[in-house]
């Protein structure tokens, strides 16, 4: 079992946990299943792509790259929040998701389109200015680690004179920060920012960040 499926069988057992000791109330505890949706810029950096040749041989000169790309992003949620008093809680969930298109790789000055996959365990603070039974606003503020992925349809990033630019996974630890209201116990919406880190020793030296800015509907059960 890999890291990306030992992140994903945790989590979602830490949720079960969760999901039968929170009930939805009016002070907002529950279990929630929510969908981000929203667009993302990311930047990939490599320190030195050792692949080397006679260009006038055919070959691919050693070079470092920058790509910045943007995308569309989708994310699913699962996990639930407690509140320990009447304005502060605290929230942990499972997060999936995708951009297409951000961030991708670029090989010198070729450049091919990929897909990033996300998954990672959050955990936010929240704070409401307004609590009452029928709605709440308020803003959180959290943190993420998990992992992630890129990958091309085709089954390849690009074959460019024999070699293969390789798929991309790294560790990543994030920031979220966002406004969010509950309304009528079960319905909770939000505007968010995610930023998100990776580093990894694989093939080259990759360090990069994407952040995301989007919406949220989140139904807490």
């Amino acid at each position: 079992m890999n890291a990306f499926n030992k992140i994903i069988v945790g989590a979602v057992f830490t949720n079960c946990i969760l999901a039968t000791s929170l009930l939805a109330d009016s002070r907002g505890n529950g279990f929630f299943l929510g969908i981000d949706f929203g667009g993302s810029i990311g930047v990939l950096t490599n320190d030195g792509f050792k692949i080397g040749g006679n260009v006038a041989g055919g070959g691919v000169p050693t070079k470092e790259t920058l790509q910045i790309n943007a995308g569309f992003g989708i994310n699913i949620r699962i996990g639930g929040q407690k509140y320990f008093d009447f304005a502060n809680g605290m929230r942990y969930y499972l997060s999936i998701g995708g951009v297409i298109g951000a961030p991708s790789y670029a090989f010198g000055d070729l450049k091919v389109t990929g897909i990033t996959a996300i998954g990672d365990l959050n955990i936010d603070y929240l704070h409401d200015f307004v609590s009452r039974d029928t709605h709440r606003v308020g803003i959180y503020v959290g943190v993420s680690t998990g992992y992630l992925t890129t990958f091309y349809p085709g089954g390849s990033a690009l074959a460019l004179q024999n070699v293969s630019i390789p798929q991309f996974s790294g560790l990543t630890t994030g920031i979220n920060f966002g406004i969010r209201t509950l309304v009528s116990k079960h319905h909770q919406f939000e505007f968010l920012t995610k930023s998100v880190f990776t580093h990894s020793k694989a093939t080259e030296n990759i360090f990069g960040f994407q952040i995301f800015l989007g919406a949220n509907y989140s139904y807490l059960f």
